[in-house]
């Protein structure tokens, strides 16, 4: 699987990045989920069959009120532990520099288009502390036919177990290497 890259948030020179062996894997138990076209449905979502990511796994829904745009509905322990914090219930964009945060997971929007696709992003968690961690996200359509809800499915790899660093739920997203859309079935946003 080839990724290609369709937009960057930062636009810069460097080559795409390769996703890991974690990423295909997730994609491929997405593609396994039942469903009629491309983007799969809430109701066929069985956690038994994503057990290997359920500690790094995130599901969010997205809304058009600008100050809950994007909302935490699941968060893994590995991430709920690393960022110190239960994200559920809370928006993403609390959690980016102010001046991102009228566009923040704007282009999430992109991936239920007119070619459905899904979506892989550098972040750079910065604690309070100055401690920085770079993490990768993996982000697959779905959505929930009974609300009409969008809905995001993702994972989240790279947190570690740093000894100086205490996680104490203070800390924002960065923009890394910016964001690459990747084919579902129909291609990827023009």
């Amino acid at each position: 699987m080839r990724i290609e890259a369709n937009q960057t948030i930062e636009p810069d020179e460097r080559p795409v990045p390769a996703r890991s062996p974690k990423s295909l894997a997730f994609q491929k138990a997405w593609e396994a989920i039942p469903k009629e076209g491309l983007i799969p449905d809430k109701s066929s979502f069985r956690p038994e069959r994503f057990a290997q990511f359920l500690n790094s796994i995130f599901l969010v829904e997205l809304s058009s009120d600008p100050a809950r745009r994007i909302v935490f509905r699941i968060v893994g322990q590995t991430i709920r532990d690393a960022l110190g914090r239960e994200l559920r219930g809370m928006s993403y964009s609390d959690f980016v520099p102010e001046e991102h945060r009228s566009q923040a997971g704007s282009s999430m929007q992109l991936m239920f288009g007119p070619r459905p696709c899904g979506r892989w992003v550098g972040k750079e968690v910065v604690h309070l502390d100055g401690y920085r961690e770079p993490v990768e996200m993996t982000q697959l359509p779905m959505t929930d036919n009974a609300t009409g809800a969008r809905l995001v499915i993702g994972i989240v790899e790279g947190f570690g177990t740093p000894e100086p660093h205490s996680a104490d739920g203070k800390f924002r997203f960065e923009s890394r290497n910016g964001e690459y859309f990747f084919d579902i079935g129909a291609g990827v946003p023009d």
